[in-house]
């Protein structure tokens, strides 16, 4: 019983990191576009190799985002169901 008790509660902890995470790749997203906004901006441009660098490693960690950390928090579930 206690083991069990301990599970749960470590399988929380590990919701948490992965939200946070998660919510650390959005801002950092966020941020790029940011970014991309302000150099085209600057540049008066919007295909240069930096801002297409900028919006690769944007669509990058969106993508991450979507579909990892989806699947990290869905086995989470599915162990949380088990005990």
């Amino acid at each position: 019983m206690e083991e069990t008790k301990n599970i749960r509660k470590e399988l929380r902890r590990l919701e948490d990191v992965v939200d946070s995470i998660e919510r650390k790749l959005h801002h950092t997203a966020g941020l790029l576009g940011l970014i991309r906004s302000g150099m085209e901006r600057l540049n008066k441009q919007d295909d240069t190799y930096e801002i297409s660098s900028v919006i690769v490693l944007e669509e990058y960690l969106l993508a991450i985002n979507d579909t990892e950390i989806a699947k990290i928090q869905t086995m989470l579930t599915e162990i949380k169901e088990r005990f």
